[in-house]
């Protein structure tokens, strides 16, 4: 797109805003928060891009149905582990995953949220998909940082992407750094995460002397980041202001990168789509 057509865009999406006090990065993030908490279902396919402990990235695709309230998600995975499938519907089965491996042990498991089979390729857990995450994430910074918040926030390119034009929103957190945390008793790193809303793979993977998510002690130091990364950067589609690509980087480059392709907001489910008895799944 050329700079005059990017230009007709942020007009547009801005005009309202015209003789208000929020730049065009705030008044966009407030759209994309009320896009977010207007979604009542969603069907796409999820393609990641992880960068493990060990530097690799792994990447992964997988197709999505979800239903935001009451929370219910079906994911069916194309690779790896492709003809893999998950169900999962909050507070009900003990809020357990049922999962066909399409493979050994050649039986339907019912895993925890946080089961290390679940979490052994991915750095966030089933019950994290869609757009609550990301928004209860910016909610929980905007509310402590106050208007500071947007000194770190810009619009810095309009798009094409996936046949949609999307307006390129990033966050890049300059002062970003590692904070001492004294581990309090019960806490895990998953807990610990979730009190400053940041992800628990990042506590595991900037605390080398910690090698599981549950094995922490009283008392024990680790590090903890005062943002949930250094840098996050959102293409937020013109049509539904949802924030369809979400990538995060850390002080050493990319952490991970979501893309939700061929998307469609509040298509109508079957309500059997949401149970193991549905024909086309393979429980």
């Amino acid at each position: 797109m050329n700079m005059k057509g990017k230009l007709f865009l942020v007009l547009i999406l801005f005009s309202s805003q015209a003789f208000s006090q929020d730049t065009p990065a705030k008044a966009l993030m407030k759209k994309m928060l009320n896009a977010c908490d207007q979604v009542k279902t969603a069907k796409y396919t999820l393609t990641s891009e992880e960068t493990e402990m060990n530097g690799k990235i792994e990447k992964s695709e997988m197709i999505i149905k979800m239903q935001v309230t009451p929370a219910k998600i079906y994911l069916y995975m194309v690779n790896p582990h492709a003809g893999a499938e998950c169900l999962w519907k909050k507070g009900e089965a003990n809020n357990r995953v049922l999962v066909n491996p399409n493979g050994f042990p050649f039986i339907n498991l019912k895993l925890g949220l946080y089961n290390s089979l679940l979490r052994q390729d991915s750095h966030h857990i089933i019950s994290e998909l869609g757009f609550d995450y990301v928004a209860s994430m910016t909610k929980y910074y905007m509310g402590k940082m106050g208007e500071s918040f947007f000194d770190y926030l810009k619009i810095t390119d309009t798009l094409n992407w996936d046949n949609r034009v999307c307006y390129e929103l990033t966050f890049d957190f300059t002062p970003f750094q590692y904070m001492d945390y004294t581990v309090k008793p019960t806490e895990t790193l998953t807990t610990i995460a979730s009190l400053f809303h940041i992800n628990d793979y990042v506590l595991l993977k900037h605390n080398p002397n910690v090698k599981d998510y549950e094995k922490v002690k009283p008392g024990q130091v680790i590090k903890v980041p005062n943002f949930y990364n250094r840098k996050i950067i959102l293409y937020v589609d013109h049509n539904s202001f949802l924030p369809l690509v979400q990538i995060t980087y850390d002080e050493k480059g990319l952490l991970e990168k979501y893309e939700m392709k061929s998307f469609q907001l509040n298509p109508t489910f079957l309500p059997e789509e949401f149970t193991s008895d549905y024909g086309p799944y393979g429980f």
